[in-house]
């Protein structure tokens, strides 16, 4: 069903330390449902392997919706499912493309800044 998503203020509060701070020992959870990141050493590999796992989740949907297609091409599955299945893939690939081009382009502002 639908699962809940945390507001950006309070994910950039804890990332800031303004709240309780996220430390190694504490556990995350991840894209995957019910699947638990424990966080590494530095903030970046942190970042970076939630995206990883991230793009791991969209791999996952883009699968289970392949796997609905071929069920209704074959008669065994509802044309809602997989309407709502393939609707779901594609805000996730918007949101992800997104997500890559203003990290690209913060990374890209962040390298040309004059120290």
């Amino acid at each position: 069903m639908v699962e809940g998503i945390d507001p950006l203020h309070l994910k950039l509060a804890q990332l800031l330390g303004e709240e309780e701070p996220i430390t190694s020992t504490t556990p995350v959870t991840g894209p995957a449902r019910g699947a638990q990141v424990e966080l590494g050493g530095s903030p970046f590999e942190d970042i970076l392997g939630r995206a990883v796992d991230s793009l791991d989740g969209l791999s996952r949907s883009e699968r289970t919706a392949n796997d609905l297609i071929d069920k209704y091409v074959k008669g065994q599955a509802d044309l809602q499912d997989v309407m709502v299945e393939t609707s779901k893939l594609n805000i996730m690939v918007q949101l992800a493309v997104t997500t890559i081009n203003l990290a690209v382009t913060t990374f890209k502002e962040i390298t040309q800044m004059q120290v």
